[in-house]
């Protein structure tokens, strides 16, 4: 079962390709201009280095949103135009979803920085935080939860656009530990410690940003919730500026 997965949603883009649970190559770049410069090159080359072919992928993850209107609509531009009329399953990701369950994954390894032992996973909060600029942010919020006996991920806040300084007034108020994961919560680290200090909690830099292994982690537990090509469409969370100048 081989299986392609695809981000474009921020400045980072991410593919990757895994044969049933095993990775067999992945490229994270980021880019300092738009990804449709570059994206095809990086597809073509993750083919060719893992020796794999295209007609042979059977299941498509690709990054939905919210972030960047035009980097979320290349990635599904993308492989809408790489698998149109093959026999390939398509699976929507959230990216906040995904950055939580990336956080969620972590907890039981040593990706976690000032991880306390005492601190069970299910009292921790998890804010997954994508940054649009102008110290606006697209978030959502998250806890683990124990459901008969298995660890499992709820999420406890809606998707919202959210100004940084709204959102910090809102970490200050909560109980126990969080977690930030996501661009934002690098971008923005210094400004969210001068008034959020001792309850926050990092994973390591390399982690805080979306894995696309993650996404086939995902749906290897049956997360992933499944489209086909003329579903997938990009989940913004916001209008763009051009049906805002519009009105």
């Amino acid at each position: 079962m081989l299986t392609f997965a695809m981000t474009t949603t921020t400045k980072l883009a991410g593919i990757s390709l895994h044969r049933n649970n095993r990775m067999l190559g992945e490229i994270r770049i980021e880019v300092s201009k738009t990804h449709s410069t570059t994206i095809l090159d990086q597809i073509d080359s993750l083919f060719t280095w893992t020796g794999e072919k295209l007609e042979n992928v059977e299941n498509v993850l690709v990054s939905i949103g919210p972030g960047s209107f035009t980097g979320v609509r290349i990635a599904i531009s993308v492989v809408k135009g790489m698998f149109y009329g093959k026999n390939v399953n398509f699976y929507q990701v959230n990216e906040l979803d995904a950055l939580a369950y990336q956080v969620f994954y972590s907890l039981d390894n040593s990706f976690l920085l000032q991880h306390d032992e005492d601190n069970e996973k299910d009292k921790l909060k998890i804010y997954s935080m994508i940054d649009s600029g102008k110290e606006k942010i697209y978030y959502a919020a998250y806890e683990p939860e124990t459901v008969r006996e298995e660890k499992k991920l709820k999420q406890t806040e809606n998707y919202e656009v959210i100004k940084l300084e709204k959102l910090v007034e809102k970490l200050n108020d909560e109980d126990g530990k969080i977690v930030l994961v996501g661009d934002a919560g690098i971008n923005y680290r210094e400004k969210i410690m001068k008034t959020v200090k001792n309850k926050m909690l990092f994973l390591t830099d390399d982690r805080m940003r979306i894995s696309t292994a993650t996404f086939t982690q995902m749906f290897l537990n049956n997360i992933l919730e499944k489209s086909d090509i003329f579903q997938l469409k990009p989940d913004y969370l916001e209008k763009s500026q051009a049906e805002r100048d519009k009105k």
